[in-house]
């Protein structure tokens, strides 16, 4: 009876699967919750708070690709396991808006039952893979006691935020507390499967590319309503030229980079998306704020702020990302790279203090040419390296 969980319904594929998109999609509502909880709380505290609970909320989703990236599997049980992980998103969802008060113990019982779900994944490799049953062992304890003591936490004391820290924590180093407990054990049976690199950096790409999207959803939803002025068009585009701008760098670089070369730093390019996700979110979440101001009003200055400071984040996490998968036949070197990005940075910064005398509408055209200026000299770099374009000039 339970072979029938072990069903492909389709035919495997090396890149991610449809629910997987899918699960990607239902994910971002979570975000959108938070986008909504930090727009009415633009403080200092409301901005540390956002960032915190990014997280937890992050995390969700890599422990989702930390067992994927092993096991990719898309058969009817790895499927119901998905569909429920989807459920218990949409109710953290329901749940983030008051969760540092009424509803912190609503949110940390559903986020245990996140990792009961995720240590039924691991069961089922520990009884179908008899080769990887050693690391699935490993790993089904941890998340047990994970999710037991966000149960407890829940119980107990769900506004507990050290204790959060805590058993975020065990969940965070899991790979680094299987390795070390291996290694102290001398465990020779513990086999790690290969690592799906283009895999793993196709996922990555897809929540950055929704994440990206989403600002604009809820820009237009935001919007509908009202009638458009020559100001809303121009800071659209501002922002649309923006949005691209982090898409072209990202994805360019992507189609050239890889994880599997000498000098890629893998681990350290995943947990760089964590500040890349939250500050593109941060970004969009003031964003359609700018695009609701009037003909030559000033953004307020925790708006100015939060916004610039997002972007700049935006923009180191991309030098980082950058350096941490190179390209194999890169356009740029390594170092003109991450200066450029670093001198954006600096423009950015000087430019969320002078904002503070500018129009919105000044204010924006001015960070859009910034990433408007990354662009052009990537392009320029690809295009020159480019060997049609070589022989075109040599014959020329």
């Amino acid at each position: 009876m339970l072979r029938i969980f072990r069903i492909n319904t389709v035919p495997p594929v090396e890149s991610s699967t449809w629910l997987e998109l899918f699960f990607d999609l239902i994910y971002v509502a979570i975000l959108i919750e938070m986008g909504n909880r930090l727009s009415h709380n633009l403080t200092s505290q409301g901005v540390l708070e956002f960032a915190l609970l990014f997280i937890p909320i992050f995390w969700s989703w890599l422990a989702i690709v930390f067992f994927t990236r092993y096991f990719p599997s898309d058969d009817i049980g790895q499927r119901i396991l998905t569909v429920a992980y989807m459920a218990v998103l949409i109710v953290m969802a329901f749940e983030i808006h008051d969760v540092t008060k009424e509803t912190a113990a609503a949110f940390t019982l559903t986020y245990g039952i996140s990792k009961v779900i995720l240590v039924l994944m691991w069961l089922r490799i520990i009884f179908s893979n008899k080769k990887y049953r050693p690391l699935a062992i490993y790993y089904s304890l941890i998340y047990s006691v994970a999710a037991i003591m966000w149960f407890g936490i829940a119980l107990l004391a769900p506004t507990n935020f050290t204790l959060w820290a805590f058993a975020l924590s065990l969940s965070i180093l899991a790979p680094a507390i299987v390795s070390w407990y291996s290694k102290w054990r001398k465990d020779s049976l513990l086999v790690h499967p290969p690592i799906k690199h283009h895999y793993k950096q196709h996922r990555f790409g897809e929540i950055t590319l929704i994440v990206l999207g989403e600002f604009f959803i809820k820009m237009v939803t935001n919007a509908s309503d009202r009638e458009l002025i020559a100001q809303n068009y121009i800071i659209g585009a501002c922002l649309l030229g923006i949005s691209v701008g982090i898409w072209w760098l990202y994805f360019d670089h992507l189609a050239h980079s890889s994880l599997e070369v000498q000098n890629s730093h893998t681990g350290f390019w995943m947990y760089l998306h964590y500040p890349l996700l939250a500050a593109i979110a941060a970004y969009g979440v003031v964003g359609y704020k700018l695009f609701e101001l009037s003909p030559g009003e000033a953004l307020a200055s925790e708006e100015r702020i939060v916004f610039s400071f997002a972007l700049i984040i935006v923009v180191l996490a991309l030098g980082g990302v950058e350096w941490a998968s190179p390209e194999e036949k890169g356009a740029m070197s390594h170092r003109t790279k991450f200066s450029i990005r670093a001198i954006s940075a600096i423009i950015l910064v000087a430019l969320a203090f002078i904002g503070a005398y500018l129009a919105a509408g000044i204010f924006v055209i001015l960070v859009s040419l910034v990433f408007f200026g990354q662009v052009l000299l990537d392009v320029r770099s690809r295009v020159r390296s480019n060997p049609v374009y070589a022989n075109q000039s040599t014959n020329s």
